[in-house]
């Protein structure tokens, strides 16, 4: 199942992957809202358990990610201010480090309040992982994709991919993004000679490009 791109549900095939064999995950997640029911006339207080369809979905995920994380890898989850902390809480338990980075988009969209400037990046290190000698810090700043360029609603910059990519993997390993979207990190992969496992559940984002 190595260098493909599989279409399906990422908890079902996610079961076909070897424990331990894999050097590094990136992935771009879903954000889910909270419930919609709030907007009525009438005011309702929102409640935590609003959360709960994020919640149990991707507590089943991290005990895949788990699972099939070699002792000394890495992995990188794109996620908000919402699901970081249930990101982080499941992380937690199984890795040596946890900790937010922030890429900067440099840019905001015009509307009201404060704008989205920003996006975070959960980065995780398991027990084993070795350091890596850098001066970088933790924001990473690189332009979005364009809204009318991107094949995918949450389109990431291949750019901004390849940074964490080279960052924690080298030539050959094996990359898994459970949630690929319209293929960003298989192509950044490609690019960088990595190998890769590519999931999506819509295989209309992928298309015949790969």
């Amino acid at each position: 199942m190595i260098n493909k791109i599989h279409i399906g549900d990422c908890l079902d095939i996610m079961l076909d992957i070897a424990d331990k064999s894999i050097n590094l995950i990136v992935t771009d997640p879903p954000y889910f809202l909270p419930a919609k029911h709030y907007n009525t006339r009438k005011h309702f207080r929102r409640n935590f358990s609003d959360l709960g369809i994020l919640e149990g979905f991707f507590r089943q995920c991290f005990v895949q990610f788990e699972r099939v994380l070699k002792d000394d890898a890495s992995f990188y989850i794109f996620c908000d201010g919402q699901s970081y902390p249930l990101f982080y809480y499941y992380s937690y338990f199984f890795t040596k480090t946890v900790r937010p980075l922030i890429w900067d988009k440099k840019v905001s969209i015009n509307g009201y309040t404060w704008r989205h400037q920003h996006e975070i990046i959960l980065f995780g290190e398991m027990p084993n992982s070795r350091p890596i000698p850098t001066g970088d810090g933790d924001i990473i700043r690189c332009s979005a994709v364009k809204v009318n360029e991107r094949v995918h609603p949450a389109q990431k910059p291949i750019e901004l991919i390849k940074t964490l990519i080279l960052k924690s993997s080298k030539e050959q390993d094996l990359v898994l993004d459970p949630f690929a979207g319209s293929g960003t990190t298989v192509k950044a992969c490609i690019e960088t000679n990595r190998n890769y496992i590519g999931i999506e559940l819509n295989g209309e984002y992928i298309g015949d490009r790969f």
